[in-house]
Parts: C-alpha cells; structure tokens; sequence
C-alpha cells in the first residue's frame, strides 16, 4: 500500500475531492471544540501540530487556513507523518508557503517507531500544547482505538488535543450493490462502522487515556460523470494498485452495472465518515 500511495502522489490532489471535504468538517468540528475550551481554566490554543497520515498536506492545510481565517498565529511546530517518502515530499512543498516551522517524517504512524521518531523532537515546554490531526488515514489499522491510546496518545500531555475523521462503512454502498449485481467478490477495504469509532462501547474504550469532547457523522460524496470515474478515483489516491484484480470481461460488466446503479439514484462516488475530537487524560483525572 505504500508503493501505491507513494506512486500516486501526482495524481492525489485531483483526485481527493472527498478527502479535501472530510479534512475541512474535521478541521471545522476540532476548531469549534477547542475554542469553546478556550479561556475556561487556562486553555490555550495547540500550538504545536502533528498530522498523522499527512498524504499530500490537506488537513494540515485546512487547519492553517482556518487560523489565518480567525486572525490566529500559525503553529510553531508542524510535523508531517506518513508511511509514502513521496508523500510527505508533496505536503513538505504545500505548506512551505506558509512560513511556519514544519517538518516531513516517513515512518509507519501506527507503530510504537513513531512516538520513538517523534519524541525527540516534540516542543517540551508546557506552554507549547499540541494537536493530534488526522483524517483518512487511520482506516487503514486494523486497530484504530489502540493506535489512539497506545500510539498517538503517548505523544501527547493532559488536556492536549486529539481530532480524527475516518470513512466508515457507510461507504461505497453503491459500489457493494454494483459487485453484487455482477457476480463479483469485493476487494474493498473492510471500513469501520461508525458505532465501533464513536459508540458507547469505543468511548469507554478510550476512557481511559481520552475525555470525550465531541464526534458525530457525515456525508461526504462528490457527484462522479460514470463508472469509470468511480472507479478511477481509488487508483488515483492510491488506494489499490494499478493492476485489477478482475479480468477485462469482468471489470466490463462491472462497469454497466455501475453505471445503472449510479444512474437510477445519485450519480456519486458516495464517502460517509466518522469523526471525533479527544482530549487526553492524566492519570489522575482516569475514571476509577
């Protein structure tokens, strides 16, 4: 998967319509939780910033636009993560014209090397506090709440920010109905469900290292001209290798079954997602 994102680091941007869409509602919903805290016992803006699964830069972006929309002061530490050198080169180049320090880190975000690369080089001052961004990377674990607590939550202090949107799957619904109709296996990503991110059971998951803040749901498809460009898309971002599991009599019917299916409802590439803002505990502060 890391040749395949790397490898599409050219074609990404044109291609993320859905991506740009999650990255500002994630970036909307962490900045309305963190201002509403602010000026309540001391809170102060995140002043350092760790993008988990940065790709090409978007949310890291997203998120300086929307401080230099509220008159803010950038970050003084903006790190980069991602598995795909090429990556982190393209999100290194989007952010340059911002002028805020930032650095790129290729290395695997949702093992313990991470918190072991980063450490070092974390601000350790406590007015220096950090924000934890992600968005549409963290579907890619097969344990998105452990990566959370036992990852991303070492990174951080108590009362510092986490904030992650992920598509879940509600996704694809379209497609699924498309390769059922064909007679065809499905390759897709096994999504995961929005109750399993953001529900009772995963809030008391996470209870012990993170304080609930806020989370919720939303759509995020883009309108699609054909099946093809439905299709098209998941080789663009990078999401599966340019070589087709199905034959080209296979991926034909395919095809006119998604096509039927995007014109007898909406014609879109159809993303749900999951999001969730955090922020972490001490140890004292732990339920009992």
């Amino acid at each position: 998967m890391t040749l395949s994102f790397g490898a599409a680091a050219s074609t990404y941007d044109t291609a993320a319509r859905p991506q740009r869409l999650a990255a500002s509602r994630l970036v909307a919903e962490a900045w309305h939780s963190i201002s509403a805290a602010c000026g309540v016992d001391g809170v102060v803006r995140p002043d350092g910033v760790i993008d988990f699964g940065c790709g090409t830069g978007l949310v890291a972006t997203a998120w300086l636009e929307q401080l230099q929309a509220q008159g803010q002061p950038l970050p003084r530490q903006l790190l980069l993560v991602d598995q795909a050198p090429e990556m982190v080169e393209r999100a290194v180049e989007r952010l340059r014209a911002w002028q805020c320090p930032q650095q790129g880190m290729v290395v695997d975000a949702f093992a313990d090397a991470a918190v072991e690369a980063l450490v070092p080089l974390l601000a350790p001052e406590a007015s220096h506090p950090r924000l934890v961004l992600s968005s549409y990377a963290l579907q890619w674990s097969a344990a998105p709440l452990e990566v959370l607590k036992t990852v991303w939550g070492r990174l951080l202090r108590p009362g510092e920010w986490l904030a992650v949107a992920v598509p879940d799957d509600r996704s694809f619904a379209v497609l699924r109905a498309a390769l059922a109709e064909a007679d065809l296996p499905s390759h897709l990503l096994a999504l995961p469900a929005s109750d399993a991110l953001i529900g009772a059971a995963a809030r008391s998951t996470l209870a012990d290292g993170f304080a609930w803040v806020d989370g919720g749901c939303f759509a995020n498809g883009v309108p699609v001209a054909s099946a093809l460009d439905y299709l098209r898309h998941f080789t663009r971002i990078g999401a599966r290798s340019g070589r087709s599991r199905y034959s080209r009599g296979q991926l034909t019917r395919l095809c006119r079954c998604l096509d039927q299916q995007l014109s007898a409802g909406a014609a879109e590439l159809d993303y749900h997602s999951t999001w969730m803002v955090l922020r972490r505990l001490s140890p004292s502060q732990v339920p009992g």
